[in-house]
């Protein structure tokens, strides 16, 4: 294969990688929204009578694997984590996410749109591009004092919310740390063209394990992990979470 590394590696400097200005702008992000839903919330439950408060916080998603590119666009999307006690807010999942939406709304002020609950999120559109979703959990213990936690959808469900950033950090470590730069790759591939419909970042992190390809060089790594997606996709289109 003809050597094309050094001019993957400057459009992988110049294009793909977020610079470390770019990063601190989304945690920035990241922390005022927590910042005002914090606000928010202890508002709400002085006019309410209520004890709703986050237990945790975190960064969830391309962010926090750090596969997150530069987009020209800037709709980046910015998944955080929070978490309530179970025992301290309502059973259902839409009273949960109807006061998160209420508390947000007191302090968040001149968006796009005033934020908003999806079903598995509630969402901050920003008038230039960026959005940042609140996944909810409630967590408690088991009987081992080993805390348990569930995410707020249409029901309840287990789930860790840092599980897949500890797997992806792992299988990148197995890959010795090269397993980002593929992803990273893939997904600027993924968007260069509009009129394209492809799978969403997680779908892609999934592949790109599933498929990756050890070679010294980076333009090897990607063509052959890229190729052996394309055949894999070809007999079998299911990717488990």
């Amino acid at each position: 294969m003809y050597d094309v590394s050094t001019m993957f590696r400057t459009f992988y400097k110049d294009h793909v990688v977020l610079s470390k200005a770019e990063r601190n702008k989304l945690f920035d992000k990241k922390e005022l929204n927590i910042h005002r839903l914090k606000e928010g919330l202890k508002e709400y439950n002085e006019e309410k009578g209520t004890n709703y408060k986050l237990a945790e916080s975190m960064v969830q998603g391309s962010v926090s694997m750090s596969t997150v590119i530069k987009n020209d666009g800037n709709e980046y999307d910015i998944d955080v984590a929070i978490i309530f006690e179970k025992d301290q807010i309502p059973e259902g999942t839409t009273s949960v996410k109807n006061f998160v939406v209420n508390a947000l709304n007191r302090k968040c002020t001149g968006f796009k749109v005033p934020p908003y609950s999806k079903t598995n999120c509630v969402r901050i559109e920003y008038v230039d591009g960026y959005h940042l979703d609140f996944a909810i959990y409630r967590r408690y213990k088991d009987i081992n004092e080993n805390y348990k936690y569930e995410h707020c959808g249409s029901e309840w469900r287990k789930r860790d919310p840092k599980a897949i950033t500890a797997w992806f950090n792992q299988q990148n470590k197995d890959k010795y740390y090269q397993l980002r730069e593929v992803v990273r790759l893939l997904k600027m591939f993924s968007r260069s063209r509009d009129q394209w419909e492809m799978p969403g970042g997680l779908v892609l992190t999934v592949l790109a394990d599933e498929n990756y390809k050890e070679y010294d060089r980076i333009d090897e790594r990607f063509y052959y992990t890229l190729r052996h997606i394309r055949d894999r996709l070809y007999w079998n289109k299911d990717v488990y979470n």
